[in-house]
């Protein structure tokens, strides 16, 4: 039989050494309950635990309302978590299956308590309704929550058990609210409808579903999708977050579900720490529970028995607070790990029915080899004792009973020097896992084994630090020592620090032993061999009789530091990093009135440390190291020290001897381990642990200085000031808010904008209107710091030298003003909008609203030059309203100059525009006011064309005559061109329409003559205004004449065409025309008769008489052609019956001829135009003599017979 074999449970099975308070699987929880030991002492505490706890779940619980809180401490290890955590698993029965088999918590207890009223009373306190939350309240919390912490992860870890949003207590409290009214369901549905998703996995980000939110509450709650909006952007501004809002909420779920509920926190002391107000927050939130609730919650936590060595640092009074805290808890339970042996023995090493005789055997046989074997030395200060019995034999083998107490001295040895982090557990958490993996390492050996102490190494190997481990490894791996070399000095490291047991070679013999029959006096000499190799090699020292890890190594190397040679300087860097890096950290000091940063300019022992140029603020700070330190150790030397100059901070620490030789140290070590960094590889180990202890020496020296800071003497600007703050930040930030406040004297000239200051600065730089933003002289508008710097600007302008908004922010972030930039802006950017200054970049000005680019550039604020804008006084401003009152003929009232340009521009681009209009009307023709409309429009450009205010004004002024004469010339202007202006159109039409034409026939009228004259008199007027009211008549007198004269020749004429018209049908007729003929002749006759119709002119229907004449002629040319045609065709058929009957005849033949029928053909008319005959019949115009007289009618009659006799007829022209 071997060792694996001995055991009822398999040593590699799951122990689940490390319980996690929110691990709760099914596998994890079984394991947890069904291997849980109930010690006595756990027993007691379960016993305390239910006494206190049963009352409340029955009538009496209102009794209970002080008693509801349970305090569980105790040291790593030492069971507090599984405590707790057992403890929830019973209070609310879970449920847990293993291999499809399902048990509740409280049936694993029914085997492990054998007093049946205990055990009734848990029955009870577990059948009783509650509701159970367990958490760990450091993995739960948000590292910026602060003070808050305690009560944000209470509300959060109930909000996330009810169902409620948990990480946003706001949304939470919006889904109770909509609970409380019965809207929360129709909320989820409204909800689950619109996004086409459920609200429970939507909500925790909200922030990107506000609308569908508001939607859905709309819905839900019946109120207007815009109330609902609202109500969701406040949510969280909204949220009433305090203890008392939170237990009453407590109170409402337990008064609906009737339940009782436990809050289990885990670890909470190592979370509080020294957080005075955390401590409080947590006193607070468990008594108003109990008060509130009526005994029916609870609170249950967990915390490290000594708190202090947990967290460190913590001062007698934080010590006294925590305390207090506890005190608030009527149940305390205290648990220890005196029982971890028992723990132990019950999860790992139980016996199985055939191991047990086989082992009696063996203590039968060796009983008392193993008493002396495992024997230490008289020098060991503890109890450590071997097996006293068989059944202690069977109970803990391969073990022994020292095992236990010197593997936790081990454990708790191993942490507290640092060698392995704080994770490491002192109790059977780790103690279990650690026997475990040393059992598992012999499990295949005979019953003849036991566990040699070094076999524990392996379980804590991973927790140590990697320089420590490494050197064990390295050690191992070194060729001339062998395994029993390595395992030796891994004992050695294990006990380097337990103070129970001596490392002399006996007892390394003894814990050495790993056969229960072995050879002590050969294992004597092989160890002390090997403790001689390991001493060669360096890696253990000898002190008096016992063997320390590495111990001879250090006190050489300490040696070796102590003699390294340096300067002040080297001391002085540190110092300063130490001083101003780790402690003071900051270089700027913000200004909580205006939050305006200032930079500090620091120096040490006199040396500045960023640079010769100083800043407002200077912290000079003065050690024992600096050689003039004695000089400033009473006010008469350093009042005028701090007084020089702009003044500025002196800090003397006090002349306390062990922190000056610490820094000596510090700054000796790392100059010894960078001198030797690389060169000592057989001492890497040694260097590192060298430069780990330095480290924490510089640590404690900074906490050295900090104090030292905290009671140093402080000097500012001439005065010792008064302690005040006991942290050194505070201190410093004191001394400079005094420099501040009794340097800078105009620094509270300027009251902080308390919104979004960028945003205000761009509407004012960019907006066109002042109505628009409010530029009163309010307080929040800095009248008294705008003034300062427009003066200041305006006084360089004047001095002719550029100002640029670099320099406007520099020199008002300095002494005495120390204005915040962005604040400065703002006021330069309130000028500008007020008309104080303008801007230019590069020589090229440019208009305020361009600005802003360069505003919000800071590299670039040394291109934007500030030009002074002139502005005239209020009794030339005055005087300009009442001048251009007169001119525009209406009231302004302004008196302040931008306001008054802005009218004026605004008047006189109006006028522009309307000039503009009428310069189109006067182009059209012979119009008045051209020359006035465009030495108008002149004067108007002029003026507008000014950019500053304070040139239109003067250009205004001067010109003042030009605007009064223009604008009498507008008014005669303004009423011809929007009221006279047809009136003019209609005289031009008429003179240039049917006066015009009809002008010869006017003429001899003496009415009409008059009249036109009139009217042309007006026409050929530069300035006809004044006698526009006569055109109307005088056209009318015109037109009574015109019309009389034109219906008297339309008549004539309409009756010479009409007979001319008449002529024409009729001949048409007579000469059979066609209907085309007749339509080509009669046509344009009847066309020009039309015009002649509707003609307002003489001449025109005279013109279209004289056109029906002439068409008339033409229409009987086309007659007669019609006629010449008829005849040929006539001519044709006769010549054809000819033909035929002449050919008849000469064939001898008999023939018929048909007779055609021959129409008359009409007759063609000659127009004989007499005059014309004559004069060609003549050669001349007169006729003087008889003889010319008979010639010419002679020919004439000639002309006119050859015509009748050729049957045609005649018409004399």
């Amino acid at each position: 039989m071997n060792i694996e074999q001995i055991f009822e449970k398999r040593l590699d099975r799951n122990i689940n050494g490390v319980v996690k308070a929110e691990q709760t699987d099914d596998a994890s929880a079984w394991i947890e309950l069904d291997e849980y030991v109930i010690t006595r002492e756990l027993e007691g505490h379960l016993r305390h635990f239910f006494e206190s706890y049963v009352p409340a779940t029955g009538p009496e619980r209102i009794r209970m309302e002080n008693k509801i809180g349970v305090w569980v401490s105790g040291f790593f290890g030492s069971g507090k978590s599984h405590f707790i955590k057992i403890l929830s698993y019973l209070l609310s029965n879970h449920k847990v299956s293993h291999n499809g088999t399902e048990r509740n918590a409280y049936s694993f207890f029914e085997d492990k308590i054998k007093d049946a009223l205990f055990l009734a009373d848990i029955n009870k306190a577990v059948h009783h309704p509650t509701e159970v939350i367990l958490f760990n309240i450091d993995s739960r919390a948000n590292v910026d929550d602060k003070e808050d912490a305690i009560l944000k992860v209470f509300l959060k870890v109930f909000n996330e058990r009810v169902g409620y949003c948990a990480d946003f207590p706001h949304i939470a409290h919006l889904e109770r609210e909509l609970a409380k009214r019965g809207q929360y369901d129709a909320f989820k549905t409204a909800f689950s409808t619109i996004t086409g998703s459920s609200w429970e996995k939507e909500r925790d980000s909200y922030y990107f579903i506000s609308d569908e939110m508001a939607e859905a509450l709309s819905q839900a709650t019946g109120q207007s999708v815009d109330a609902s909006r609202q109500w969701v952007e406040q949510l969280d501004k909204n949220f009433p977050l305090d203890i008392n809002n939170f237990c009453q909420w407590v109170k409402e779920w337990l008064d609906e579900n009737g339940k009782n509920i436990l809050f289990m926190v885990d670890e909470v002391g190592q979370f509080i720490g020294k957080n005075t107000q955390m401590m409080l927050k947590l006193q607070t939130i468990t008594e108003n529970l109990g008060v509130i609730c009526g005994g029916r919650a609870w609170v249950i936590v967990t915390s490290q028995a000594d708190i202090n060595a947990a967290i460190g640092g913590m001062s007698s009074r934080d010590g006294q607070d925590f305390s207090k805290i506890q005190g608030r808890f009527s149940t305390r339970l205290q648990l220890s790990s005196s029982n971890t042996s028992e723990v132990i023995q019950k999860r790992l090493l139980v016996k199985t029915d055939a191991a047990k005789p086989a082992l009696a055997k063996v203590w039968q046989e060796k009983g008392d080899i193993l008493r002396n074997q495992l024997a230490f030395d008289p020098t060991t200060t503890a109890s450590l004792r071997p097996y006293t019995s068989e059944e202690e034999f069977i109970d803990n083998y391969p073990f022994v009973p020292w095992h236990y107490q010197i593997l936790q001295k081990v454990f708790e040895s191993i942490r507290t020097k640092g060698a392995a982090g704080k994770q490491l557990a002192m109790g059977e958490r780790s103690q279990l896992e650690a026997f475990q993996t040393a059992a598992q390492q012999i499990a295949p050996q005979g019953l003849d084994s036991l566990v040699p102490f070094w076999r524990f190494y392996a379980a804590i190997e991973s927790f140590l630090e990697p320089a420590v481990s490494r050197t064990i490894t390295q050690a191992c791996q070194n060729g001339i020592l062998d395994e029993f070399d390595g395992n030796l000095l891994k004992t050695l490291f294990l006990i380097r620090y337990v103070d129970v047991l001596k490392s002399t070679l006996d007892n390394l013999v003894t814990l050495s032993i790993d056969k229960i029959d072995a050879d002590k006096v050969e294992l004597r000499r092989r160890v002390e061999k090997s403790l001689n190799k390991l001493e060669r090699e360096m890696l253990i020292a000898r002190v008096e009789d016992k063997y320390v890890f590495l111990t001879n190594e250090e006190k050489e190397i300490e040696n070796e530091i102590r003699n390294v040679e340096i300067d002040f300087s080297a001391i002085n860097k540190k110092l300063a990093s130490i001083i101003f890096d780790d402690i003071l950290k900051n270089r700027k000091y913000r200004y909580p009135a205006n939050k305006q940063d200032f930079d500090i300019s620091r120096f040490l022992n006199g040396h500045p440390l960023d640079g010769a140029m100083l800043n407002d603020l200077v912290v000079k700070i003065l050690t024992p190291k600096d050689p003039t330190y004695t000089f400033y150790n009473s006010d008469a030397a350093c009042r005028p020290y701090t007084s020089e100059g702009d003044g500025c901070i002196l800090i003397r620490l006090p002349d306390e001897g062990r922190t000056w030789t610490d820094i000596d140290l510090v700054v000796q070590t790392e100059k010894f381990l960078k001198d030797n960094a690389g060169q000592r590889p057989e001492q890497a180990s040694l260097l590192s642990e060298k430069a780990r202890e330095n480290s924490v020496r510089e640590k404690m020296l900074r906490v050295q200085l900090e104090s030292l800071i905290a009671e140093a003497d402080v000097w500012a600007i001439g005065e010792r000031l008064p302690k005040k703050s006991s942290t050194p930040s505070s201190i410093v930030d004191e001394a400079c808010r005094y420099v501040i406040e009794n340097t800078f004297g105009k620094l509270k000239m300027l009251h902080p904008y308390n919104s979004e200051i960028a945003r205000e600065i761009h509407e004012q730089l960019t907006l066109e209107n002042d109505t628009e933003l409010d530029l009163g002289d309010t307080e929040e508008s800095n009248p008294d710091a705008m003034r300062e710097v427009e003066t200041w600007v305006s006084m360089n302008i004047e001095y002719n030298k550029p100002v640029y908004l670099r320099d406007i922010l520099n020199h008002f972030a300095r002494r005495p003003y120390g204005w915040p930039e962005e604040e400065v802006k703002l006021l330069v950017a309130r000028l500008a909008r007020k008309g104080k200054f303008s801007f230019s970049q590069q020589n090229n000005n440019i208009e305020r609203k361009q600005v802003w680019e360069l505003f919000n550039n800071s590299r670039r604020h040394s291109e934007l030059r500030l030009h002074k804008i002139r502005r005239h006084d209020e009794a030339q401003i005055r005087k300009a309203a009442q001048t251009m009152a007169e001119i525009a003929q209406q009231p302004f009232s302004e008196r302040e100059e931008p306001a008054l340009v802005e009218h004026i521009r605004q008047v006189f681009d109006d006028w522009r525009q309307e000039l503009n209009v009428f310069r189109a009307k006067a182009e059209g023709g012979n119009n008045p006011g051209k020359e006035e409309i465009e030495s108008g429009l002149r004067l108007l450009n002029s003026i507008l064309s000014e950019k500053e205010d304070f040139a239109l004004i003067e250009k205004v002024t001067s010109q003042a005559n030009e605007l009064l004469d223009f604008s009498e010339d507008r008014e005669d202007l303004v009423d011809f061109y929007r009221k006279q202006f047809a009136t003019w159109q209609k005289l031009g039409a008429a003179l240039n329409g049917s006066f015009k034409s009809n002008r010869s026939a006017l003429e001899k009228d003496a009415v009409a003559v008059k009249a036109l004259g009139e009217l042309e008199s007006i026409w050929q007027m530069q300035e006809p205004y004044k006698h526009l009211n006569r055109i109307t008549p005088l056209i009318e007198q015109v037109q009574n004449v015109n019309h009389q004269l034109v219906e008297q020749h339309r008549q004539h004429a309409l009756e010479r065409i009409d007979a001319r018209i008449e002529e024409s049908r009729q001949r048409l007729k007579e000469a059979h025309a066609t209907s085309e003929l007749q339509n080509s002749v009669l046509l344009p006759m009847q066309k020009a008769r039309k015009r002649a119709e509707v003609s307002q002119s003489i001449p025109e229907i005279l013109a279209e008489q004289q056109e029906t004449m002439a068409l008339q002629t033409d229409a009987e040319k086309k007659i007669n052609q019609w006629i010449d045609e008829l005849r040929k065709k006539q001519e044709a058929q006769l010549r054809a019956v000819s033909e035929a009957k002449h050919a008849a005849e000469s064939q001898q033949t008999y023939v018929v001829v048909e007779k055609p029928v021959i129409q008359p053909v009409p007759k063609k008319t000659h127009l004989v135009n007499v005059a014309s005959e004559m004069r060609k019949a003549t050669g001349g115009e007169v006729l003087e003599t008889a003889e010319q007289v008979e010639k010419a009618l002679d020919k004439l009659r000639s002309k006119l017979l050859a015509a009748i006799e050729a049957g045609d007829r005649i018409r004399l022209q």
